[in-house]
C-alpha cells in the first residue's frame, strides 16, 4: 500500500510538471494590455527606422533605469547613464532580455518592444 502511493504521487508529480505553464506560455495568455513606451519623437518607430534617440533611449529609462542606475539594485551587473552604457553592455542586455527572458524583473517587454530591441541591435544600435 505504501509503496502504490508513493508510485501514484510521484506519477502525480511528473504529470503536474509536464503540464505546468511555462513563462512564455503565461506571457501569451496575459489578458491585460502592456503600457508601451511612447517614442519622444512622437512619430512611428518601425523596426526599419528605430534608434538609440527615437526609441531605445525611452525604453531603458522607462523598463531598467529604475534599477539599473547608481545605487539600483541592478546596478553591480550594469548601470545606465547614456547610450555609451547600453552599447558596450549589449550583449548584456540581449541575452537579459531577449534570450533568457530574466528582465526586466518587475515586469516585461511587449513584443513590438522586443522586436524593436532586437532591431536595433541587429542593426548595429544607431544612436
Amino acid at each position: 500500500m505504501k509503496k502504490s502511493l508513493i508510485t501514484l504521487t510521484i506519477l502525480m508529480l511528473i504529470i503536474f510538471f509536464l503540464y505546468s505553464c511555462s513563462k512564455k506560455q503565461a506571457e501569451e495568455i496575459k489578458t491585460e494590455p502592456e503600457t508601451p513606451v511612447v517614442p519622444p519623437t512622437g512619430g512611428t518607430v518601425t523596426v526599419d527606422n528605430v534608434t538609440f534617440t527615437n526609441y531605445i533611449q525611452a525604453l531603458v529609462q522607462t523598463k531598467c533605469a529604475s534599477c539599473h542606475t547608481a545605487g539600483g539594485s541592478g546596478a553591480p551587473s550594469w548601470t545606465y547613464s547614456n547610450y555609451a552604457s547600453v552599447t558596450a553592455n549589449s550583449a548584456k542586455i540581449n541575452n537579459a532580455v531577449l534570450v533568457t527572458g530574466v528582465m526586466p524583473m518587475n515586469g516585461s517587454l511587449s513584443t513590438s518592444e522586443k522586436q524593436l530591441l532586437k532591431a536595433w541591435l541587429d542593426k548595429g544600435m544607431p544612436q
